[in-house]
């Protein structure tokens, strides 16, 4: 308890925002980086907003690389690694959890979702989903999927609401089109749309 109240205070969320501005970053005195805090990295020219929450566990890793902007209201946890590429751009209440690898030049409209993780609810049918956590949780029940890695390339531009589920590989330079879930592997250089996303069009 004493450690998450000193990580919340105004005077290390503040010492952090100084220090950053060595390296040209901005970082606002409400976002929060939390958790096993030595494991965020972040790079020169990186704006993080207000409220943002960067958290990573014990054996988590996230990685911000140069450039990147991310808005007010962001959410990123894991557990394994989240990278987000150079001169990326997150907006406003996008949420990120899990294993992600986010290429360079992409674009995050507002409300966007990807997580590498779900909920269990195949694991042992005749229990309920919360059964099933507290059990794959003390080790009684093994779920080898809890987490697919989701793999972004560069250049891709996502509409707001946006879902991306676990295990999907997106292509360079992909557009998917608001309100779009991606449930399947994207190739490269298409616009997709729909529920679930589906090829309507080339970018060229």
């Amino acid at each position: 308890m004493l450690k998450l109240l000193w990580q919340h205070s105004i005077f290390v969320r503040a010492a952090r925002s100084v220090r950053y501005l060595a390296s040209r970053s901005k970082i606002s005195l409400s976002a929060l980086f939390l958790g096993a805090t030595s494991g965020i990295s972040v790079a020169s020219r990186v704006t993080i907003g207000p409220r943002s929450r960067l958290k990573a566990a014990e054996t988590g890793a996230i990685i911000v690389k140069a450039g990147v902007w991310i808005s007010s209201d962001v959410e990123i946890e894991t557990e394994g690694t989240v990278t987000i590429g150079d001169g990326t751009t997150v907006q406003r209440r996008c949420t990120i959890n899990g294993t992600v690898s986010l290429g360079k030049e992409c674009i995050l409209a507002p409300n966007v979702f990807i997580s590498s993780g779900t909920h269990p609810f195949r694991a042992d049918p005749l229990l309920s989903i919360r059964e099933q956590e507290r059990r794959i949780a003390s080790g009684l029940l093994h779920f080898r999927e809890m987490d697919r890695p989701i793999t972004i390339g560069d250049d891709c531009w996502f509409g707001a609401n946006v879902v991306v589920c676990p295990g999907v590989v997106i292509g360079n330079s992909c557009v998917i089109g608001a309100n779009s879930v991606v449930t399947r592997d994207l190739l490269a250089g298409g616009v997709y749309a729909g529920v679930p996303a589906k090829k309507i069009g080339d970018r060229s």
